[in-house]
């Protein structure tokens, strides 16, 4: 009797239709496997041996002409060179009904093309709901058919119409190359997956009053720093095929109008130097509102894409979780509900009235209504999850996934144990969460015109999507009670970096003589210093989110020297101690480049005032008759802004704090953190300035 996977191969290999593959790289072929191999091949995973059948290989799929790039309206000129090549990069477990993964360097692949490709691969024996397609969001690749249709409608020529829809044949044919490439490649090997940490995303939306007001780098806004890594070995031990996500946009390299990977192309290249004969795939996690901080040029994303690599090394040379697979699937389509569509009156009334997108949008609603009748309400949107037991559940969702779905995912399930990828099946558009839909802007509004739906989400959206995914994880995959939160949503402190870096600049004497007498000075204080701040009171300063003494954005309160006389005031906390205080708060000033002025004076009650201005590097400064003194220490500093520890040495207690403006007419600033948290931070600076008991 003929083993079924040798028929299995035998029908593939005969069934397999004539393509022209440009290149497809794979691993060794499955010939080579040996009597026990090939066993544990067929079963699928071999229980006690941990072996299973996986197969990779990637295709080139760099474009030979002409074509329009994706991501940039701006760009309406077909690419005018490339700085590195394409691929589409396949993964196959398992034996009977394996499931397959193909991530193409791409902005996106609609649901069309998912369907286009998925129709060639069941011919293989691989089922539909088993087919993953992601892409790595680059916005240096061809447009396909179907992305962001409005984006494009009216703004492409026949000729550029063509060369999209030529090259989104070819990107099919291709992605089908790989899949039937790694499909014949399986070989035994064995499966182990980890968690790392990247930091470079930061998300993107800027906010004034709790609204987007542009793109940009808000720090206090949620991010995903994890890095989950699978990865297969051979019998051998050699690592044949890394697969990493990573929540972030493609957008290092900027608009520039020419061909390549961005930081997702870069990290495959250097993860494949440093493991050499293995093929990696990057997909991207739920970065719809992320963006890579640095950006720019095409050096920041090399960059960018060698600190993954370079967190994967390290991940793989310490212990990682051994899986058993291939991995059991479930899938369901939801429909996500839009705020109720306008009817045929509304989209006329754009059609003539409006202009540019808008009325794309308006023709393209009046064709739906003509063929459908009316306007549906919902969108389709996949949701599918692959299980390793219960070991890893991997999910995947449709569209551009703003990161509050893995910060709720990471809370109301096991975040040790999840791998999130977005960009998968279908682009549906953005897809928002309750509190993008409520700031509003591009990710809520507008960026749904160019994907071609009527209007916006409903805020319901964010329920069904996370309910979706928690049913089909199941209890298993479920947040135990009291789970710590995920370490990753949140960018890290500066506190420690800065701190370090003060410390060492300490050992290495590289401080002028004032601020070494500074830093001698607070050194002696630290001791007897408490906190300056218990309530603000009434004055004329504002709350502003800005960097505070570890480089972090925290809310601040401060004012400018634009009019003499304004303010900031506080109360300081009740003491019965008697004699010099030492009292400490953390701060900042800034825009020393601004015009000069008489600077600023603090007073506390009816004691000698203590003038002050702005500075990037440690001062002092004294009242008139000696007896007050107020000393700055910047921890933190930008060409124009500093951020650090103040302390303020008075003959006795004092009930109230006041900061004056001396002069007019200049943006100079000075701040106080509204968090202090002085205990800590005191006892971590006593630490880097080596402080002794």
């Amino acid at each position: 009797m003929i083993p079924a996977r040798w028929l299995l191969l035998s029908v593939m290999a005969l069934s397999l239709p004539p393509i022209q593959a440009q290149r497809c790289v794979a691993q060794s072929p499955a010939s080579q496997l040996t009597q026990t191999e090939a066993m544990a091949d067929l079963l699928g995973c071999q229980q006690g041996m941990r072996l299973c059948a996986v197969g990779v290989a990637k295709t080139d799929v760099t474009p030979k002409g002409p074509v329009v790039l994706a991501g940039y309206g701006g760009r309406r000129m077909e690419h005018e060179g490339i700085d590195t090549k394409l691929w589409a990069r396949a993964m196959v477990i398992g034996s009977e009904k394996p499931v397959a993964v193909v991530a193409i360097d791409n902005c996106g692949v609609p649901a069309a093309v998912t369907a286009r490709l998925a129709e060639r691969l069941a011919r293989h024996g691989i089922p539909r709901e088993h087919l993953v397609v992601a892409s790595t969001h680059t916005h240096n690749a061809p447009n396909l058919t179907g992305y962001a249709p409005v984006l494009w409608a009216g703004r492409m020529n026949a000729a550029q119409r063509k060369n999209m829809a030529d090259y989104t044949d070819f990107a099919v044919g291709q992605m089908e190359v790989a899949v039937v490439a790694a499909l014949r490649q399986r070989q035994s090997m064995e499966l182990d997956w980890a968690q790392g940490r990247v930091g470079f995303g930061g998300n993107r939306r800027v906010l004034n009053n709790g609204q987007w007001a542009g793109f940009g780098f808000q720090r206090r806004g949620p991010v995903d720093h994890s890095l989950p890594v699978l990865v297969a070995r051979d019998t051998k031990g050699r690592v044949r095929a890394l697969w990493a996500n990573y929540a972030c946009h493609c957008t290092s390299v900027g608009s520039r109008n020419r061909v390549g990977g961005d930081w997702a192309g870069y990290a495959n290249e250097a993860i494949e130097e440093n493991f050499p004969g293995a093929v990696a795939l990057m997909t991207i996690g739920c970065g719809a509102d992320v963006g890579p901080q640095p950006s720019g040029n095409i050096e920041i994303a090399r960059q960018h894409g060698q600190s993954i690599a370079a967190e994967i090394r390290r991940l793989l040379s310490g212990r990682t979780t051994p899986l058993a697979g291939p991995p059991t699937v479930v899938a369901r389509q939801v429909q996500l509900p839009l705020v109720k569509p306008k009817g045929r009156l509304h989209w006329q009334e754009q059609l003539h009235k409006g202009s540019g997108f808008h009325q794309q949008l308006a023709k393209a609603m009046l064709a739906r209504i003509e063929a459908q009748g009316k306007l549906k309400p919902t969108v389709d949107y996949p949701v599918s999850v692959w299980k390793f037991k219960d070991d890893l559940a991997m999910v995947f969702l449709g569209g551009e996934v703003v990161v509050d779905y893995s910060v709720r995912l990471n809370r109301e399930l096991d975040w040790s144990r999840l791998w999130i990828t977005a960009w998968a099946n279908a682009m549906p558009g953005y897809i928002p969460s309750r509190r993008v839909l409520a700031e509003g802007g591009y990710e809520a509004d507008f960026s749904q015109v160019y994907y071609e739906q009527p209007g916006r989400y409903d805020p319901r959206v964010e329920d069904l999507v996370v309910q979706a995914v928690t049913d089909l994880a199941g209890k298993p995959f479920a947040a135990v009670p009291g789970q710590q939160p995920a370490p990753f949503n949140k960018l890290p402190s500066g506190v420690d970096g800065v701190l370090r870096k003060l410390s060492e600049r300490l050992r290495a004497g590289n401080l002028s003589e004032a601020e070494a007498a500074v830093v001698d000075r607070i050194r002696k204080l630290l001791p007897r210093a408490r906190s300056a701040i218990d309530k603000a009171l009434k004055d004329d300063g504002q709350t502003t989110d800005w960097y505070n003494f570890a480089g972090d954005t925290v809310a601040r309160r401060f004012f400018r020297q634009q009019t003499r006389g304004h303010m900031l005031r506080w109360q300081t906390p009740a003491t019965e101690a008697r004699g010099q205080m030492v009292y400490a708060f953390t701060g900042g000033v800034g825009w020393i480049s601004s015009a000069g002025t008489a600077g600023f004076e603090l007073r506390a009650d009816d004691q000698p005032p203590v003038p002050l201005d702005v500075t990037l590097t440690a001062a002092n400064w004294n009242s008139e008759n000696g007896k007050a003194e107020l000393l700055y220490l910047p921890t933190w500093n930008s060409p124009e802004d500093s951020g650090g520890f103040f302390f303020l040495i008075l003959p006795k207690p004092a009930k109230v704090i006041t900061i004056r403006s001396l002069g007019d007419g200049s943006n100079r600033w000075f701040a106080v953190d509204e968090e202090q948290d002085l205990g800590n931070r005191l006892r971590r600076l006593g630490n880097a300035l080596k402080l002794r008991d």
